[in-house]
This record gives C-alpha cells, structure tokens and sequence, in this order.
C-alpha cells in the first residue's frame, strides 16, 4: 500500500515541493522562488495551498513532511544562521509547517536530504562511504561514513562549502573570508567569467548568467571553459580532503551546476590524482547524481520518513 510524504527541498533561490511515495516516485511537484516570499510563514502556506489543491483533486493525503534547507537542523527543526536566506538567524521551520499540515514534520540540511536521496533512490543504493555535493547558489555536502549519514554533534556537519582554500581572495556571504564557495557556486562561476571578461576586454560582459556561461563552455568559448576549468581545480582541492579524510568510494555531483559534468569531471580527475595521497589515486569515482532529471533533495527530505 502506497504511502505519501511531501518532501521540500528549500533553497536560497528556489524552492521545490513534491508528493513523494515509497516507491520514490514524485506523484507531483510545486516550484516556487524563494525571495519572493517576505517570511517562511508564506512560503509555507503557498506550499499547503499547492498541495491541498492536488491533494483534493487525486485523493492523496501525505502523512508527514521533510525538510532539506540550508543549515537545517535535524534534531530541533530549526533554520540556523543561513547565509543565503533572509528570514533572520533562527527559524523554525518545523513548528510553522506543521501548523499548515497538521502532520509530523522533519528536518535536514539540503546536502544530507540529496544525499539519502541519492542512497535510497539514485546511484549510491550499494555505497558506504561517499559524498554529495551539492552546486548551486551555494556548495554543500552530504557525508555518508560507514553507512551512516553525518550530522555532527549539533546537526551542522557538512558545511563543505564554508572550508577555506587559502589562495581565494573573496568574501563570502556568511561572512567570512576564503569559502570555498565563493568560486564552486552560481555566484562564483559568475563573477570567475566576469574578471576573466574584464582582464581580456577591459569592459564588463552584458547580462551573464551561469545559464549562458554554461553554454558558451559547450561551444567551445576559451573564457567560459576557462572558467569552469578554474572551478573545478578548487573545487579538486576540496575533494582530495575529503578523500583523505574519509575514504571515500565516491563523490556524486548534485544541482544545477553538477549538468557541467562533461566538462568539469575530467579536470577534477586529472587535479584530484596529483592532490592525494598514492594509496587514493585512480579509486574515487567522480559521477553526476544519477537524480540530475529528478530533485534528489525533494526525494531524500521524504525519504526521512522511509
């Protein structure tokens, strides 16, 4: 007998909301932009809103909600301190949406949801020791050690993003300085193309976005892979701690940057073997989330409850 959960993957910039069942098919899938909503309040209601009006037309109730967020709490339901989001320092998340549903609640940090989605639904079904990270307006990771995903002591691991590459010269939105996401996000490979642009036309590019920067690398443009090529040695650099910290048997590229992969996995390959130790090169595997197409975030927030 089927069951359904509403899995939300809440982001900085989008946020997508989809019925889930056992099976880890989506039955259906809300989007909304998440600056336009002025407090998490409305965000969820115009999420409960979506869903009752399919949940009214097909006859589906949902029996809980996940919630994969940035710095998302596991073990009190909470939003914390997160960087790209402009709600305040403390959210919490649980309590307002399960006044909208009436059902239990759950939360996770948005790298750990894609990662137990990848787990239980994508290419990392038969792994132990791997990570997701995850490439968009910001960079973050899903550890799985052991077979047990990472949630540190306060609910906070995973924090990939804001580890610190010396050789960057950039201040992040949290704050701080020499994030690794400051260069491996959407905001970082946009503004990596625009010094580039502007070092070799002296003038800045017209209305870039990661979108057309992307494009661009598939057609060859020298400032556009040179980009993305920079991108992917720091972002190679981070990895080969990883790797030696915990090896690691994969790490899966998840987000709307990870559909570069044709580009960026050989590099991270080629930089990762000169960056580890001999008894780690040529025994990681570098994939794209076999769940590009779907939403592993949506599928792992309900998967919490599987």
């Amino acid at each position: 007998m089927n069951r359904y959960i509403l899995g939300i993957d809440l982001g900085g910039t989008n946020t997508i909301a989809g019925i889930v069942n056992n099976n880890g098919e989506i039955m259906a899938e809300f989007s909304f932009k998440t600056s336009d909503y002025n407090s998490p309040s409305l965000l969820m209601e115009a999420i409960y809103c979506s869903y009752l009006q399919f949940s009214e037309k097909k006859g589906v109730n949902v029996s809980g909600v996940g919630i994969g967020a940035p710095n998302g709490n596991f073990y009190r339901g909470t939003i914390e301190f997160a960087p790209n989001l402009n709600w305040g320092n403390y959210i919490p998340i649980a309590t307002i949406t399960e006044a909208f549903f009436k059902v239990p609640v759950k939360v996770i940090n948005d790298a750990n949801a894609a990662a137990i989605g990848e787990k239980h639904f994508g290419c990392a079904r038969d792994m132990t020791n791997f990570v997701v990270l995850t490439l968009g307006t910001g960079l973050g990771s899903g550890i799985y050690v052991n077979n047990q995903i990472l949630t540190g002591k306060n609910g906070f691991a995973g924090e990939f993003g804001h580890t610190k590459c010396l050789e960057i010269n950039r201040k992040c939105t949290c704050g701080l300085e020499s994030c690794l996401e400051t260069v491996v996000s959407a905001r970082g490979i946009k503004q990596t193309y625009e010094e580039l642009y502007l070092k070799h036309y002296q003038r800045m590019p017209e209305n870039t976005s990661v979108i057309q920067i992307h494009e661009l690398a598939k057609q060859g443009d020298k400032l556009a892979l040179e980009t993305y090529t920079y991108t992917a040695n720091v972002l190679a650099h981070g990895i080969a701690n990883l790797v030696m910290l915990f090896d690691l048997e994969a790490v899966v590229l998840f987000g709307g940057i990870a559909h570069a992969h044709p580009i960026i996995i050989p590099v991270i390959k080629e930089e990762l073997n000169k960056l580890v130790l001999p008894v780690f090169r040529n025994k990681v595997s570098i994939l794209p989330s076999s769940l590009l197409d779907k939403n592993a975030a949506v599928l792992g927030s309900a998967a919490l409850f599987f």
